[in-house]
């Protein structure tokens, strides 16, 4: 896993890789990714990869919401930080709202 610093700036960097060489320098930790259009939904399989890759570990599809993806610092909290109520779930993945296994529902 790599440290809550080293994924801000690796997902930083992705962004603005995706957003393009036109706005180079105005993405940082506060920029509105999807709802200012840097990003959209097209980018969101490589965006839970690169998460995945930095958290080392799985994340459960069922789980997610639009506001998990923010903006940099939102998605650092919600993937990259061992904040209080992350665990790596039974089923192996990792959540971070304490979200019920839905399998069985």
């Amino acid at each position: 896993m790599f440290s809550e610093e080293e994924a801000r700036d690796a997902i930083r960097s992705w962004a603005t890789s995706k957003a393009g060489p036109e706005v180079s320098g105005q993405i940082d930790d506060e920029t509105l990714l999807f709802a200012d259009r840097y990003l959209t939904s097209v980018h969101l399989p490589e965006l839970l990869l690169l998460l995945e890759r930095l958290r080392g570990a799985p994340i459960d599809p069922e789980g997610l919401s639009p506001g998990d993806f923010r903006d940099v610092n939102t998605i650092v909290r919600r993937f990259c930080s061992p904040a209080p109520g992350w665990s790596l779930r039974g089923d192996g993945y990792a959540g971070s709202t304490g979200d019920q296994d839905r399998r069985g529902a």
